[in-house]
C-alpha cells in the first residue's frame, strides 16, 4: 500500500509472485490493470474488510490512532484504488536481454555450463513479460537447430570400428542433447507454461521440439536412422546367436527411439521380419537335425531369452507381436511334424515331462490344443485295438486294458491337465473297446469272475475294492451290456452254488455298482439270486428241525428267472439218496403249493466217507479212513464199488445214466487225474468204452479230508455262441416291446422317426436291418401295419 498527500489511498495487489522488473518504479510489483473502485463508508459503521488494513489519514497527513479523541466526529472518506501504469521496456533493454540469454544458450549447448542458470531465469521471464514471445520461441528454436546441425556434421564424419562403437557414440550425443533441453525447458519454463501451453497450443513444447529437432536434422540425414536399426538388429541377431552384446546400449538407444516416436515406424517393423526369418530358419534346422524332447527344450529356451530380451531393453510394447512370431515360426508351422515325429514314442516311454512341455507350447498356438487331442484319440484307439482285436490276447485283456487305461489316466493328469483331454480319453476307449462286439464283455466278467473267486488271493479286501472300481470304469465302455449281464449271471451262479465265492461282501459291493451304473432294472435277477440263497438257508433251518435224516442234506432252491437255464438230467440216484430228497419234495410243496420242484445234480455235490486197504494191510486202520468231497457224478460212480471192486465202463454207464461226454470226464478225474481212486485198465490218460475200472486199495493221501476236483471243462465256442445267442433272442423281444410301445403311444408313425426313437430307448447296438425285420414281424402278427397311401408310415393296431 502507498499513500499520498492528497488524501487519496491507492490498493495494489498481484496474485503472482514476480521477481523485480527491469525498470525501476516506486513499486516492488508490476499489478493486473483493474477498473476504478470507489469503497465508501456509512455513518459510524467501521470500514469493510477490504479496507480494514489502510491506516486513515487526516489532511495535514498526520495518522489518527486510537488514542485520539473519541467525541470528535469521524467524517467518512472516499477511498479510491487507481490502476497501475506499466513501465516502458526499450528495444534497446530487450535486445540486451536475448544477448544475455542466447550466450547462455550457446553455453548449455556447447559445454552443458550451467553457472548462470539463476541469472538466466531472470532474463528468461523478463524477456517473456515484455517481448515478443513467438519471436523469442523462434529464437530458441534456431539455436538448436543449429546446434543438431553442427552435431549432425560431426557425427557424420566420424568412423565407427563396429555396430557398437556407431551407437555408443549416438547414446552419448542423445544423453547430452537430453539434458541440455531440459535445461533450456527449465529456464524458459515461463515461456512454456503461459505461452506454448496456453495461448499457442499447436507449438511443441520446448522438450518436443528439441526431439523434433534431433530426430529431423540428426537421425533423419545421412542415413543414421537406417543405419541405427541395422546396427540394433545385427547385435540382436549377436545375441541370439549366443554371443553377448551389450545389452545396456541397446535399451538406451531404444529408449532413444521411443522418445522420438521412432520405435514403430523405424525399428519395430523391421526388427519383427528379422525376428520372422530368423526362427523360420533355425525352426527347420532344429527340427530336422534333433529329437522332439531336445527341439521342444530350444523353443522354451528361445521363448525365456526373448523375454528376458523384453525387460532388458525392448519393453513391453513389442511383447505381443514378438512371442508371437516366435511361436507360430517354431510351433505353430511345425505342429504335425512334431506330433508325428514324436508323440507316440514319448507315450510310449512316458516321457511326462516332455509332454508337459509339448503341450504347454502347443497350447500357444491356435489350433495346437486340437491337434495334439486329435493325436492322444489316434494313440488310444490304435494301443486299444491291438488288445482288443488280438485273439491271442484275450486270456489278458482286461489286464492290458486295466493297465494301458491308468497309463493314459497318469499321462493326462501329470502332462496335461486338460478335461478335454479326458473327454477324449472317453471317446477313444469307448471306440475300439466296441470294435469287436461282444468279446470284451464276455471278457470283462469273466475277469471279475476270477477276482471274485475264493481261490483268488493276490488282493486284500481293499485292493480288490479298488479293482473293481478300475473294471466298472471299463464297464461303462463297452456297449453291449447285456452281454455282460448274461455271462456275469452264469458266472456268479456258479460261485454261489458251489460255494466258490471269495466274499460275500465283496460281492454285494460289485453288485451295488452295477445297480448304480446301470439301474435297479438290469441287477433285479442279480438280487434274486441272493435273496433265493437267503431263503433257503432259512428253509434248510426250519426243515432240519422237524426231519431228522442220518443224511446231512443242504438244498437251494433256485427261482427260475432269476438263474441261468440248465437242462434237466436224468441219472439214477441210489435208493438211500433218493428218499431223503423225496422227503425234502414233500416238505417243500406242502409249504409251497402250487409250486415244482426240478432236481439239478449237475450243480449237486457230498461227502463220502471211505476205507482204503484190504484185510492184509498192516497200516492203522484210522489212517486209512478218508472222506472225499466230489460231486454227485463222482459220488453215484464211487457208489458202484460198494458192491464190487472191478466195473466196465459200460457198466458204469448203465448204472448211472450219465450222459457219456460228462462220464468221461468224471472217470478220468478219477482214475487219471492227481488223486487216483480207481485204476484205469488198461492205464492211459484217455477213456475209451473197453476200459475196466477197479477200486484203488492202494490208495493213500496225507490228509484226512480231501477234495477230487473235476477235471475244469472250458467253454467251448459253440457255449459262448448258444449264451450270445440267447442274449440276441431277448433283444428281439426287447425291440418288439420298444416298438408296440412307442406306436401304441403315437398312433401313427414315420418309419424314420420310428427307428430314431428305437435307437433312444433301446440300450444296445442295434443295426437298421434287425429293427426292419421286427417291425416285419410285428406286422404278420397284426401289431401294425403300413398306410394305404405311403409305405413308410406305419399305423398301430389295437
Amino acid at each position: 500500500v502507498s499513500t499520498q498527500s492528497t488524501g487519496e489511498h491507492v490498493l495494489m495487489s498481484d496474485n503472482r509472485k514476480r521477481r523485480p522488473s527491469l525498470v525501476q518504479t516506486s513499486l516492488s510489483f508490476q499489478p493486473n490493470k483493474r477498473s476504478k473502485v470507489d469503497v465508501k463508508s456509512c455513518g459510524k459503521q467501521p470500514l469493510s474488510a477490504m479496507s480494514r488494513g489502510v491506516q486513515q489519514m487526516n489532511p495535514t497527513g498526520s495518522l489518527r490512532g486510537k488514542n485520539q479523541s473519541s467525541n470528535k466526529k469521524i467524517q467518512p472518506k472516499k477511498l479510491v484504488i487507481k490502476n497501475f501504469v506499466a513501465p516502458v521496456v526499450t528495444t534497446v533493454q530487450l535486445d540486451e536481454l536475448w544477448t544475455r540469454l542466447q550466450q547462455g544458450l550457446s553455453d548449455i549447448l556447447q559445454t552443458g555450463d550451467t553457472r548462470n542458470k539463476s541469472s538466466l531465469l531472470d532474463d528468461a521471464d523478463n524477456l517473456c513479460i515484455h517481448g515478443d514471445q513467438m519471436e523469442l520461441y523462434k529464437k530458441i528454436e534456431e539455436e538448436v537447430k543449429r546446434h543438431m546441425v553442427h552435431c549432425s556434421k560431426q557425427f557424420a564424419t566420424m568412423q565407427f570400428t563396429d555396430n557398437t562403437a556407431f551407437l555408443r557414440e549416438l547414446a552419448n550425443i542423445w544423453g547430452k542433447h537430453s539434458k541440455q533441453t531440459y535445461l533450456i525447458r527449465n529456464i524458459f519454463n515461463y515461456l512454456e507454461r503461459r505461452y506454448v501451453m496456453l495461448s499457442h497450443k499447436q507449438l511443441l513444447p520446448l522438450w518436443e521440439m528439441g526431439a523434433a529437432t534431433f530426430r529431423r536434422e540428426l537421425m533423419c540425414v545421412n542415413n543414421v536412422s537406417s543405419r541405427c536399426v541395422d546396427s540394433m538388429l545385427s547385435l540382436i541377431e549377436q545375441e541370439r546367436c549366443g554371443d553377448d552384446i551389450d545389452g545396456s546400449l541397446l535399451n538406451e538407444i531404444i529408449t532413444m527411439l521411443r522418445k522420438l516416436n521412432m520405435y514403430n515406424s523405424n525399428f519395430e517393423g523391421p526388427f519383427l521380419d528379422q525376428t520372422n526369418e530368423f526362427y523360420r530358419v533355425k525352426g527347420d534346422i532344429q527340427l530336422n537335425d534333433c529329437a522332439v524332447p531336445v527341439y521342444l527344450i530350444y523353443v522354451t529356451r528361445c521363448l525365456t531369452d526373448e523375454e528376458r530380451r523384453l525387460r532388458h531393453y525392448l519393453g513391453s510394447s513389442s511383447r505381443r507381436q514378438l512371442i508371437k512370431t516366435v511361436e507360430t515360426n517354431l510351433i505353430g508351422n511345425h505342429v504335425n511334424p512334431l506330433l508325428e515325429k514324436g508323440f507316440d514314442s514319448m507315450m510310449d516311454e512316458k516321457r511326462f515331462n516332455d509332454l508337459q512341455m509339448l503341450y504347454t507350447l502347443l497350447n500357444k498356438v491356435s489350433e495346437g490344443a486340437y491337434r495334439m487331442c486329435f493325436f492322444l484319440y489316434t494313440y488310444i484307439k490304435n494301443r486299444g485295438l491291438e488288445i482288443v482285436m488280438n485273439p491271442e490276447k484275450d486270456k489278458t485283456m482286461v489286464q492290458e486294458l486295466l493297465e494301458f487305461k491308468d497309463n493314459i489316466d497318469t499321462i493326462i493328469k501329470l502332462s496335461f491337465n486338460s478335461e478335454d483331454c479326458v473327454d477324449v480319453k472317453k471317446k477313444a476307449f469307448e471306440e475300439f473297446i466296441n470294435m469287436r462286439p461282444n468279446k470284451p464283455a464276455e471278457l470283462i466278467a469273466k475277469f471279475i469272475d476270477s477276482k471274485l473267486r475264493s481261490g483268488n488271493k493276490e488282493q486284500t479286501e481293499e485292493e480288490l475294492e479298488e479293482l473293481l472300481d478300475k473294471v466298472m470304469v471299463l464297464f461303462r465302455f463297452i456297449q453291449g451290456k447285456d452281454i455282460f449281464e448274461a455271462f456275469y449271471k452264469k458266472d456268479l451262479a456258479k460261485r454261489l452254488l458251489m460255494g466258490k465265492s471269495a466274499s460275500i461282501d465283496s460281492e454285494k459291493s460289485m453288485l451295488g455298482k452295477l445297480k448304480r451304473e446301470c439301474g435297479s432294472q438290469f441287477t433285479f435277477k442279480l438280487e434274486g439270486m441272493f435273496k433265493d440263497m437267503a431263503v433257503s438257508k432259512d428253509l434248510m433251518l426250519s426243515y432240519k428241525e422237524k426231519e431228522n435224516e442220518g443224511v446231512d442234506l443242504s438244498v437251494t432252491v433256485l427261482t427260475t428267472g432269476y438263474w441261468p437255464s440248465y437242462t434237466a438230467d436224468s441219472v439214477i440216484i441210489p435208493s438211500q439218496i433218493s428218499s431223503v430228497l423225496d422227503k425234502y419234495r414233500t416238505y417243500y410243496l406242502n409249504k409251497h403249493s402250487g409250486r415244482k420242484l426240478t432236481w439239478q445234480h449237475s450243480l449237486s455235490f457230498c461227502t463220502i466217507k471211505a476205507t482204503f486197504g484190504d484185510d492184509n494191510s498192516t497200516e492203522r486202520k484210522i489212517d486209512l479212513r478218508k472222506e472225499l468231497n466230489v460231486s454227485v457224478y463222482q459220488g453215484l460212480v464211487l457208489f458202484l464199488f460198494n458192491n464190487s471192486t472191478k466195473i466196465s465202463y459200460t457198466t458204469i454207464a448203465e448204472s448211472t445214466a450219465i450222459e457219456e461226454e460228462e462220464l468221461g470226464r468224471v472217470l478220468q478225474s478219477l482214475a487219471c487225474g492227481k488223486t487216483r481212486v480207481l485204476k484205469k485198465l488198461p492205464p492211459g490218460k484217455d477213456i475209451n468204452k473197453t476200459d475196466n475200472f477197479e477200486f484203488n486199495a492202494d490208495f493213500r493221501h496225507k490228509l484226512f479230508k480231501f477234495k477230487i476236483n473235476q477235471i475244469q471243462t472250458k467253454e467251448t465256442a459253440e457255449e459262448n455262441i448258444n449264451t450270445t445267442e440267447k442274449v440276441f433272442q431277448d433283444r428281439q423281444y426287447q425291440i418288439d416291446a420298444a416298438v408296440v410301445r412307442i406306436m401304441k403311444a403315437r398312433k401313427t408313425m414315420q418309419h424314420s422317426l420310428l427307428v430314431s426313437e428305437l435307437y433312444n430307448q433301446l440300450k444296445f447296438p442295434v443295426k437298421p436291418v434287425d429293427i426292419k425285420k421286427r417291425i416285419e414281424s410285428l406286422i404278420e402278427r397284426d401289431y401294425m401295419e403300413r398306410s394305404k397311401d405311403d409305405k413308410n408310415i406305419y399305423h398301430y393296431v389295437a
